[in-house]
């Protein structure tokens, strides 16, 4: 019985040295890889977007990328290159008329209502930035 709870505190002496030894490896760990500096290529994912662009990206993402993809069609249409005259007047003029068959279509209540405070025409010619650019 003796010699089973020397080896047994052995073991457990041992593994707790090995967990310290390997969690201080992991904690120091240099990486001797050389880092090579090239810059990446726009095709990457890292577009070249004006400063307006860049705002809108975020108005975008934060309001719109739920439903909406730039050229795919998602829970709603692809935007891209969408017709800024439309989307202006759809979303902003207080009088301007659509057709009610295509209210529940566009779903033009509910973005009125639900993005009121961030649609306004600062912030929708942002978007309007973004999604007209060219996609490469």
């Amino acid at each position: 019985m003796n010699k089973i709870r020397q080896i047994i505190l052995l073991s457990v002496l041992l593994i707790t040295l090995l967990t310290g030894f390997i969690f201080y490896e992991i904690k120091t760990y240099q990486s001797t890889y050389l880092v090579c500096a090239m810059p990446v290529p726009a095709y990457c994912g890292n577009p070249d977007l004006t400063e307006n662009e860049t705002k809108g990206r975020e108005i975008f993402n934060s309001n719109c990328a739920a439903c909406h993809k730039l050229d795919a069609r998602s829970t709603g249409p692809a935007l891209r290159n969408i017709d800024s005259l439309v989307i202006t007047k759809w979303m902003i003029g207080k009088n301007h008329k659509i057709d009610s068959t295509k209210i529940d279509k566009l779903g033009m209540d509910y973005h009125r209502t639900m993005f009121k405070d961030f649609v306004n025409e600062e912030n929708l010619a942002l978007i309007i930035d973004y999604c007209s650019r060219t996609r490469y």
